[in-house]
């Protein structure tokens, strides 16, 4: 492993059978991988006025994503548990509530740093995406909607949790590495196949085909929209009321590889606890969303520094 002054550039080969992982080791990857990719940011993401911070914006930034990591919703826990150990490896850390608005400000920074994470990991040479959504409750269901903030929110229900809330439903789009490419809110009362079109409209360019569950099996005029004008196929499982139209052992392989979009989301719940956010506006739910989301690539290019399956991210979370 050699560090370039870019990006880290790694040989699964040449590390050492009996390489440790603790946290200072992860802590010191998911700063350097933080660091280079700020650093091939425009300067009008990165630039500032004034004396440069003690604790710079490169260390904030991997601290909000290391703390999204380990599944700390709550900046005041996060510094109960882990402040006096973080200082050993980040002496400058201040007080949480300057920690609190500088990340805060670096929103846009967060936001740029996933997309170059994501295009580290996001390989189309097969130029097939994976699609699925998952529940993002706001506030209690029982709870009447005119009285939050979330305006644009609504009743729903997850049929594979067999749970209703009150929220969003977050749709994702994910490589066959795992990254997770694109994402999209929508009212929880959305039907899955309503995002389709426009969601994967911006995908053209990159994607040829999506496969998807059983909530994408749509009206087949949709389908044959997307092929004619976007040269796109989009793959459900079969209704079964519907004829065959591939053998089983092709639906059984595709079927398979579509399971991994349920991984990351599974992964995105659990681990990033994507719905214990604890915002109380739209605009603070989508910024903890896309810290997340970029903590999950985050430590997907860790991974790949490291030798390691790409989705094995609970064993980095110390």
């Amino acid at each position: 492993m050699a560090y370039t002054g870019g990006y880290l550039h790694h040989n699964q080969y040449d590390m050492p059978a009996s390489y440790e992982i603790d946290k200072s080791t992860i802590l010191t990857f998911m700063f350097t991988t933080v660091d280079d990719a700020m650093k091939r940011l425009p300067t009008s993401y990165t630039r500032r006025p004034g004396v440069p911070p003690k604790l710079s914006d490169s260390e904030v930034v991997t601290l909000a994503l290391y703390q999204e990591f380990i599944g700390e919703s709550r900046e005041d826990h996060f510094f109960r548990l882990h402040g006096t150990e973080l200082k050993s490896h980040f002496p400058q850390l201040n007080e949480r509530s300057r920690f609190h608005r500088r990340k805060k400000d670096l929103w846009l920074v967060i936001a740029a740093v996933r997309v170059v994470l994501v295009a580290l990991l996001a390989t189309f040479e097969e130029e097939v995406g994976l699609i699925d959504s998952t529940p993002v409750p706001v506030v209690t269901y029982g709870r009447d909607k005119r009285h939050t903030r979330f305006h644009e929110a609504d009743y729903g229900r997850c049929g594979s949790k067999g749970m209703k809330f009150f929220g969003y439903r977050m749709t994702t789009l994910v490589a066959l590495t795992g990254a997770v490419i694109d994402f999209v809110l929508t009212a929880g009362n959305h039907h899955d196949s309503r995002v389709v079109e426009e969601f994967l409209l911006q995908q053209r360019a990159r994607l040829r085909a999506v496969l998807g569950d059983k909530g994408y099996v749509i009206d087949p005029s949709v389908h044959q929209a997307l092929r004619e004008q976007l040269s796109l196929f989009l793959y459900s499982p079969r209704k079964k009321n519907q004829a065959r139209t591939e053998s089983q052992e092709s639906e059984k392989k595709k079927t398979a590889v579509r399971l991994l979009v349920e991984t990351v989301n599974a992964q995105l719940q659990e681990q990033l606890n994507l719905s214990k956010h604890y915002a109380k506006s739209p605009w603070g739910l989508y910024t903890r969303i896309m810290a997340k989301l970029a903590a999950h690539a985050l430590g997907m290019v860790v991974n790949k520094l490291l030798g390691r399956p790409l989705l094995s991210l609970a064993s980095l979370a110390y």
